[in-house]
């Protein structure tokens, strides 16, 4: 390793990384320094310079809205929590003013807006303090380590989630050395079993209570004999349309992906926002045939407090036999007041974005009804590409009272 021993260097060494921490700061990116790596050393690759502070006030106002953003600071509305749906099961969010990553992938993602009207660069423009990993494989975490290397954001997932991670950052980065480049809470340890727990962590700048559930993905494909015969096609009604409305770009081509295991942990999370415990999000980007393969994570999921608003994943590979009886199950243990479906965009494989996702919701609804859901949630639906990056869905103030109801579930006092 090369070795610099002039003080006068060592000065200008600590400039520069002052100057890069002031611009990471800019817009309320992750600067949480007791957390930060240690010095990797002058060999290192150095995180790059935060994009300008116009560019991160043009993408927060891009995702969130003009309304919700401060136009001279880029700072985000801490009343609310707002998010935008950046395809497939992808969301950026905004909590108590932080902006963080639900997954980090883009479906067609091409070098300038397209279908998915964002780019790898405004991503990172929005400056994320966290990156929440449900799945860390092709689909789900492809620009993850490429996001927190650029932004200093934390990434939150499993064990597994940060270690391939970490290796997606050294490979793209092309370092072999000992020092972490990137910073990631394992809030599930390695090789815990399904099932087993909820883990909850309390992050205080979010000023949210995260509670962890390691569940199963995996479908079965034989149809279930205690339900009424369901079928739903994801390819049914397709609109031939759909390239000559929304012609091909220049696919990106930048190596920005992920090699985490299509077999890895899958993780649901439940955040209680806010210091009066007031709202309740869920969020999981993988569902899975819970009654057979883990019914212990299913009586996790009825153990935990109250959901007011779930977003949850109906990319099922068992619809021709079962319908959507596997993203019913999630439902009837939750009970979330609001449900909103993720990952229909990709499980119809862009067929026909607008008349699949409105089947969708009847093969779900009828789902709900076979399984038996007490207290059905009012179902709000995505089409893709019209509600790509749009928040006018998906704002949801804390404070309100509806969100208090007769007979929800008690909320611990504490993180736990």
């Amino acid at each position: 390793m090369r070795q610099h021993s002039s003080k006068l260097h060592a000065v200008h060494v600590a400039l520069v990384s002052m100057l890069a921490s002031a611009l990471v700061a800019a817009c309320g990116g992750s600067d949480d320094d007791d957390d930060a790596p240690a010095n990797p050393g002058p060999s290192a690759p150095a995180t790059p310079a935060a994009p300008a502070q116009s560019a991160q006030i043009a993408a927060r106002t891009h995702y969130f809205g003009a309304e919700n953003v401060d136009q001279a600071t880029g700072a985000v509305r801490s009343e609310l929590v707002v998010m935008s749906w950046m395809s497939n099961t992808t969301y950026a969010a905004a909590i108590n003013g932080k902006v963080v990553l639900l997954d980090a992938a883009l479906m067609r993602r091409e070098t300038t807006p397209g279908r998915t009207p964002t780019t790898l660069d405004e991503v990172v423009a929005l400056m994320p303090s966290y990156i929440f990993v449900g799945k860390a494989a092709p689909g789900y975490a492809d620009l993850a380590a490429n996001v927190a290397f650029r932004t200093g954001a934390t990434v939150v997932g499993t064990q597994e989630h940060c270690d391939a991670l970490e290796a997606d950052a050294r490979r793209q980065q092309n370092w072999s050395g000992t020092a972490k480049l990137l910073k990631c809470t394992a809030v599930v340890p390695v090789n815990q079993p399904i099932g087993q727990t909820v883990t909850a962590t309390q992050i205080a700048d979010l000023a949210t209570c995260v509670r962890a559930v390691k569940h199963s993905d995996q479908n079965v494909a034989t149809a279930d004999p205690r339900l009424p015969a369901a079928s739903f096609d994801w390819s049914q009604n397709g609109d031939a349309r759909d390239a000559t409305l929304f012609p091909r770009g220049t696919a990106a081509r930048d190596n920005v992906t992920t090699t985490g295991a299509a077999g890895g942990p899958a993780l649901l999370y439940h955040f209680t926002i806010g210091a009066e415990r007031n709202f309740t999000l869920v969020w999981n980007d993988r569902v899975g045939s819970l009654p057979e393969n883990a019914p212990v994570a299913l009586g996790l999921l009825r153990s935990l407090p109250k959901t007011d608003v779930q977003v949850g994943s109906v990319d099922v590979s068992n619809a021709s036999s079962n319908g959507l009886r596997d993203a019913a199950y999630y439902i009837q243990a939750l009970q979330p007041k609001i449900f909103f479906p993720a990952g229909h965009d990709a499980a119809a494989q862009r067929a026909g974005a607008f008349n699949t996702a409105e089947l969708m919701k009847r093969a779900l609804e009828a789902s709900i009804d076979n399984v038996g859901v007490p207290n059905e949630p009012e179902l709000r639906i995505n089409f893709d590409p019209y509600d790509y990056v749009k928040p006018h869905d998906m704002t949801f103030d804390p404070s309100a009272p509806a969100w208090q109801r007769a007979g929800d579930r008690p909320m611990p006092l504490n993180c736990q």
